[in-house]
């Protein structure tokens, strides 16, 4: 999959997002969290921009597919996360599930970069 594939997979992520947040809201009786209004910005700002500055930088080694897929599962975390967190501040609980997201989402996106920099390794002394 080419990069601007993988951008534009991230800006329907975020389009998704962000409707899937606006009409929760609308059904919430004027309940709201920033964890469900802000969500939509971990996919522009985690996939849409990063994946935008690589394009514009026009690097000739794009990160490998474990990489991208580790990176895509962090994002994704920590989306859904956001998510489950706003969820639950609307309905007025909490969970101690919640911190697991946020765990898994940080770590993904450090392996995807320990991975792509051992590919990159690899590919420079081939």
């Amino acid at each position: 999959m080419s990069m601007k594939q993988e951008r534009n997979r991230y800006f329907a992520a975020t389009v998704g997002t962000a409707l899937f947040a606006g009409i929760y809201e609308c059904f919430s009786h004027q309940v709201y969290s920033l964890f469900m209004i802000l969500a939509f910005l971990l996919p522009l700002l985690g996939g849409v921009l990063p994946y935008s500055i690589l394009i514009r930088a026009k690097k000739h080694s794009s990160p490998g597919v474990l990489s991208r897929c580790l990176y895509a599962s962090g994002i994704a975390a920590l989306t859904t996360g956001s998510l489950f967190q706003g969820i639950l501040e609307i309905y007025g609980t909490t969970s101690h599930l919640s911190k697991y997201y946020w765990i898994a989402g940080c770590v993904f996106p450090v392996i995807a970069l320990l991975v792509n920099l051992i590919e990159q390794k690899r590919s420079f002394l081939r």
